[in-house]
């Protein structure tokens, strides 16, 4: 079709009329070259034009205000409803993303280098993700609905225990700092909480995340209730203030890979007395299960989460070996490490009993699973998000010797027991041996 239009769109002006003039077949013998190459072009200028100025009548009419009001609306949503049906996932899933969508506007005019927006690295302490990669975790429902909701509680108790202004950090916050701008838009939009009230020590080591957020805050006009929004590493920063509450989440699943331990440990240091760190608990435990019915069965079987009698058959088919990890800030204090060296870090965790096993399950996968309680009864279950699904262990080899061995497998029977230990270095994750 474009082949036909050209050797037949062949005028020497643009002006001219195709019906009058020669005829077509002369046309086509003797083309002026040079009429079509500025035909070309003119409708190459044409359609760029007509290609801007859509994209101009697409944008918001406010973006400013459009961003805030609609996570003053996400979160008014997440704290006055539930997710207990199908329908209702699917009418968060679609609010979400039309607040990641309108958060993407100002982040891209906000003209974050492309070099800061992928900037990805490993430092001391863990994977540090790029600013490009962490822009998702607004999209990331449940999560998002648990820890909001969490937040608004210990927020609202906090404020009636404290004489003076709140103070809450935010380490690790990303581009987006998804997990409380929603609820500082609510708080402004409804009234209930007030800037003289609380203020928020924003935190980040990358670049791209800490100019977003300003952009964002901006945006939003949510200044009065920021104290500060500092690049830097959150394994080191000192706040000016003692903080009453610390939000974070900066983990993997399997509670792996990346900075979260370190992050919180140094935070719990510098807590003000009965502060409290969001998530209040995270619960690590090891389980035993056939990989193919874990990963690929049951979600064959079993596409919704909501769908839990499906969901119970296969966890019942699972081996619970036990818990190996819990992390608040007691156990925070309180954890022992069994070695440190210059760049790697072991803390002690639980032990647990590999058990008899039925012939037909001989061959199974050691499984990291976690539960995070992020305050009161508000919880995160495994595979309800991104951060709570289980993770094999496929070093750890149950019941049979691999075909092909590698550095580093570990052979283990019935009757075993296995030491667990958590490693903190470039990749943190955990590390278990045989007693």
């Amino acid at each position: 079709m474009r082949e036909t239009a050209l050797k037949q769109n062949t005028k020497t002006s643009f002006g001219e009329s195709f019906s009058g003039g020669e005829p077509v077949q002369q046309c086509v013998a003797s083309p002026n070259w040079e009429a079509l190459q500025l035909d070309a072009m003119l409708q190459g200028q044409l359609t760029e034009t007509l290609r801007n100025r859509v994209s101009e009548i697409s944008k918001p009419l406010h973006p400013e205000a459009d961003v805030y009001a609609k996570a003053a609306s996400v979160a008014e949503w997440l704290l006055t409803n539930n997710i207990n049906s199908q329908v209702q996932k699917e009418l968060l899933d679609q609010k979400l993303n039309e607040l990641f969508l309108l958060k993407q506007n100002i982040y891209r005019e906000a003209g974050i280098p492309n070099a800061l927006s992928t900037r990805q690295f490993i430092n001391g302490a863990g994977l540090v993700m790029s600013p490009k990669d962490c822009m998702t975790t607004v999209r990331d429902t449940f999560r998002m609905f648990s820890f909001i909701r969490g937040m608004h509680q210990a927020v609202t108790e906090k404020l009636h225990c404290v004489e003076h202004k709140l103070q809450i950090a935010y380490p690790a916050c990303g581009p987006f700092a998804p997990l409380l701008l929603p609820l500082l838009c609510h708080y402004k939009k409804s009234g209930i909480v007030q800037p003289e009230e609380l203020s928020v020590t924003f935190v980040d080591i990358q670049p791209g995340a800490v100019q977003s957020l300003q952009a964002l805050v901006t945006s939003m006009g949510l200044e009065n209730y920021v104290a500060a929004i500092v690049c830097d590493d959150a394994t080191r920063y000192i706040p000016e203030n003692k903080p009453d509450l610390v939000l974070l989440e900066a983990m993997q699943h399997g509670f792996s890979r990346e900075a979260h331990f370190s992050i919180a440990r140094h935070y719990a240091g510098l807590l003000n007395t009965d502060g409290v760190m969001i998530p209040k608990n995270i619960s690590v435990g090891a389980m035993l299960n056939v990989a193919q019915r874990e990963y690929v069965d049951q979600w064959r079987e079993n596409p919704s989460l909501i769908n839990s009698d499906v969901r119970q058959e296969f966890i019942a088919e699972r081996t619970n070996l036990g818990e190996i990890f819990n992390l608040n800030i007691s156990a925070i204090l309180q954890t022992k490490t069994v070695d440190k060296q210059e760049e790697t870090e072991l803390l002690e965790c639980g032990e647990v009993l590999i058990p008899q096993l039925s012939h037909h399950n001989d061959e199974q996968v050691l499984m990291i699973y976690t539960r995070i309680n992020t305050y009161g009864e508000e919880w995160l279950d495994e595979y309800q998000s991104g951060i709570t699904h289980p993770l094999p262990d496929m070093q750890i080899c149950i019941n049979f010797v691999p075909k092909d061995p590698k550095p580093g497998d570990l052979l283990v029977n019935a009757g075993d027991t296995l030491k667990f230990y958590y490693c903190l270095n470039g990749l943190p994750g955990f590390l278990a041996i045989k007693k």
